[in-house]
């Protein structure tokens, strides 16, 4: 399990490579020390992680809406079922973000808040901030839910997994 696929740590490191030896911009975490560039590898990668659900946050409460709409007129459901089914269908459901327009979406955002986190004094303070607050929120998930994924899902390996959700009774794919 883990939180980013493969494509995703190379493209990083490419657009990383590509501001520090092209822009001369500094990395957004130290080198020098193998426990500090762990520490900032790590908070990065939470940064990443924040700011990724963050882009994608808008998209999935319109899909959301879209998909509560369509069940309360196509099934009947009441107004807080019908809202549970798009929540599920819509919110939940992160298969949207490998295909389409929302995947192209998806990667120009992690190619450019990898550019924003290289920004001179404004990528420090982005990074940090954020990468704090995507901890928070990781440390929260895994808590609640038991795994790291909510907008941003965790790659197994190409194996299909559950969705995590408790409603048995409702079939999430269409």
């Amino acid at each position: 399990m883990m939180l980013v696929d493969a494509r995703t740590c190379i493209a990083v490191a490419l657009t990383l490579a590509l501001t520090y030896t092209g822009l001369g911009r500094p990395l957004p975490f130290a080198t020098d020390a193998p426990i500090a560039f762990a520490a900032g590898l790590l908070v990065f990668a939470a940064y990443l992680y924040l700011f990724r659900t963050l882009v994608r946050l808008p998209f999935a409460l319109v899909i959301t809406a879209q998909r509560a709409r369509y069940a309360y007129r196509k099934y009947g459901l009441d107004r807080r079922e019908s809202l549970r089914d798009g929540f599920v269908r819509g919110f939940l459901d992160t298969r949207r973000w490998t295909v389409g327009p929302l995947a192209l979406i998806d990667r120009l955002a992690v190619i450019g808040l990898t550019v924003l986190a290289t920004l001179p004094g404004l990528g420090l303070l982005l990074v940090r901030l954020g990468g704090m607050v995507g901890i928070a929120l990781l440390i929260m998930l895994y808590l609640l839910r038991g795994r790291f994924a909510l907008l941003v899902d965790e790659h197994t390996n190409g194996v299909l997994t559950q969705q995590g959700t408790s409603l048995p009774f409702l079939r999430t794919h269409d």
